[in-house]
């Protein structure tokens, strides 16, 4: 009799003993103990930072700048176009400063119809092309009838970004095809770039 008390006071405590888990995954024990259950780790994002937007907005017109002449034949849109590959390629030279925190140089070589950005060790690798970064406007295709008219900035063809984005002098690169003339703009103290006819 004794014995069958005991089995059923037995099965009466055993019926009592439940764990349950609540929203914030600790495992609650009837008693008061608790045990932590081991919940998924939050996930983690990576933000662009705003000098990351602004490099691959200006690769994006460097390559918009460079694959528009191939469709378009006309000495206005070759001069327009030319003009906004310069004033893309000044403004990535402005940012590449600012990353860098080092002076980034644009030399015009009027004769040669070229140019080339460059900083204290040499010229910088095109983003696109991988290469030395030296534009040749002569062997850009749809590129044929621009020339490189003039580049003054304070007396030389050639234009230093500093750490600030700031240009050494202020300044204008003129191109032109045909009868068309675009200059491009470099604002002494902010240095913003700009288009004109």
């Amino acid at each position: 009799m004794k014995s069958k008390k005991m089995l059923k006071s037995n099965k009466i405590k055993s019926g009592r003993i439940r764990h349950s888990v609540g929203r914030t995954g600790i495992l609650c024990h009837p008693q008061g103990r608790r045990g932590i259950i081991s919940t998924p780790r939050a996930t983690l994002f990576r933000a662009f930072t705003i000098i990351e937007i602004i490099v691959v907005t200006v690769i994006i017109a460097i390559a918009a700048a460079i694959i528009i002449p191939y469709a378009i034949e006309t000495t206005a849109s070759q001069a327009r176009s030319a003009a906004r590959m310069i004033m893309s390629d000044l403004t990535y030279a402005q940012n590449q400063a600012i990353v860098t925190q080092t002076p980034i140089t644009v030399t015009f070589d009027i004769s040669g119809n070229s140019y080339t950005i460059s900083n204290e060790s040499g010229p910088l690798i095109h983003p696109i092309t991988k290469k030395a970064y030296v534009v040749d406007l002569d062997t850009i295709s749809g590129f044929e009838n621009v020339v490189l008219s003039s580049a003054s900035f304070g007396g030389s063809a050639a234009v230093t970004f500093d750490a600030i984005g700031a240009p050494s002098n202020g300044g204008t690169v003129v191109v032109s095809a045909g009868q068309h003339r675009y200059t491009v703009t470099v604002a002494p103290v902010t240095g913003k770039i700009t288009v004109s006819q």
